[in-house]
């Protein structure tokens, strides 16, 4: 049963819409930040040849911040799931699983 438990909390965790949106907002922000990173050299490269800074196609002066952001909520983020089972300590074992199968969207018939 805590094999079976745990690899109920690990799903729900991992395949939980906390995590998918933390990963996602992290994956974005870090994309941003690459793809700046090539604008601002391509930008002095652009210098030479007298191209004006806000005609630089896609760049995006606010990723550096918005990666904090994505990285903070990251850090900060919460799983219901696991809030949820201390307050299951009294109940059975057949309770607890089933707030864990609930919680992933399996059933208990397989």
């Amino acid at each position: 049963m805590l094999s079976e438990g745990a690899r109920l909390l690990a799903k729900n965790i991992h395949k939980g819409p906390e995590m998918t949106a933390a990963v996602a907002a992290v994956n974005n922000a870090m994309s941003s930040v690459g793809v700046n990173s090539g604008l601002h050299n391509g930008y002095f490269h652009a210098l030479k040849k007298k191209t004006p800074y806000a005609d630089v196609p896609m760049l995006n002066r606010n990723a550096a911040e918005e990666l904090n952001v994505a990285v903070a909520c990251f850090d900060t983020l919460k799983f219901p799931v696991v809030e949820d089972l201390p307050k299951l300590i009294h109940e059975p074992l057949s309770k607890i699983k089933d707030a864990l199968l609930f919680a992933s969207g399996e059933s208990s018939n397989g």
